[in-house]
């Protein structure tokens, strides 16, 4: 059974990110109807944790009811966006939102907004306030490359005077100038060390031998996940590798005893496109399904992050009644 489903509740875009295609697509929105009929069915198909992505999810007129949904299914919810269109929409999501990620990509607009080939780096501080003012405490989300992961010292001192974590997710299949190289992981693994900072140590660890090996696959994209795509599909094995689709035309628990999905459980992470795979959203999850050297490496850096979550929250929170 799938713990995570990732929703892709629209592919439409407003930002054009150096490190991402899906803003070229013409894009998408899921049907509202569509999307609540199935957020019903996901608890019994043994789905726990609902991210609901993009293309940038805010631009979904109804994320809002969708949230509520899953939140009324016990769902727990996770919502990445780009922060142009949080400010407007924050207090929509108020409280429905049990992980929400601003996505940040260096500490000054003229580093962030080139990444991003839109001017949005004062949305997101502007996001960080909005949230904090209405009792949300969001992450900060820094897609590391290449060309930009020096920023990480000056983003963990961002991400410290706002009394947020930072999460560190390198780069993964961008090829070209923004792939990491070896010494540059390294380099953010020593920095990721600092307090209020994440970084997955099973994935990191994956990413600097090669990524998936298909003769002796890590992923287990299809039994980890299930990728629900904006027009009603269950796509296989995973998103971006999507060479098989199943329309949801019946019940959820009908389509995910379909055939193709039997074939794909038994060829995930074994096809020729699945070497050297490093996509954090479907190799994380992937982790808990077999006891070895990359969950080990996660396990901690897991830990550190449910403390300064919650525990070091509480912490702060009673040391201030003390002053």
């Amino acid at each position: 059974m799938p713990l995570v489903c990732n929703y892709y509740v629209t592919t439409r875009c407003n930002a054009k990110c150096a490190f991402c295609d899906i803003w070229q697509d013409n894009g998408q929105h899921a049907d509202t109807q569509e999307v609540l009929r199935n957020l019903k069915q996901l608890p019994s198909a043994g789905v726990r944790i609902i991210d609901f992505t993009g293309g940038e999810p805010l631009l979904h007129r109804d994320l809002p009811r969708f949230l509520e949904t899953a939140r009324r299914m016990g769902l727990q919810t996770t919502v990445t966006t780009n922060g142009l269109l949080y400010p407007k929409r924050a207090r929509q999501l108020q409280g429905l939102v049990d992980l929400l990620h601003l996505s940040i990509d260096g500490a000054t607009a003229e580093v962030h907004d080139r990444y991003r080939s839109v001017p949005c780096f004062d949305s997101v501080m502007e996001s960080i306030d909005v949230a904090l003012s209405l009792g949300e405490r969001p992450d900060l989300l820094f897609t590391a490359t290449a060309k930009n992961y020096r920023e990480i010292e000056p983003l963990i001192a961002l991400a410290r005077s706002k009394g947020l974590i930072l999460i560190v997710n390198p780069v993964f299949e961008s090829g070209g100038d923004l792939t990491l190289n070896s010494r540059q992981l390294e380099k953010l693994e020593r920095a990721c060390k600092a307090p209020y900072v994440y970084i997955n140590g099973g994935v990191l660890k994956l990413m600097k031998e090669g990524g998936n090996d298909p003769d002796h696959p890590r992923c287990k994209a299809v039994s980890a996940t299930l990728v629900i795509s904006p027009d009603n599909k269950i796509l296989l094995p995973c998103f971006h590798h999507a060479d098989a689709k199943i329309t949801i035309d019946g019940t959820l628990a009908e389509a995910l005893q379909h055939p193709k999905r039997q074939k794909a459980l038994q060829s995930q992470g074994r096809q020729e496109y699945c070497r050297g795979c490093t996509i954090n959203c479907y190799l994380a999850p992937s982790l808990p399904y077999r006891f070895d050297k990359y969950l080990a490496n996660f396990l901690p850096w897991m830990a550190k992050y449910l403390y300064y979550k919650h525990f070091a929250k509480l912490t702060t929170r009673s040391s201030s009644h003390v002053t």
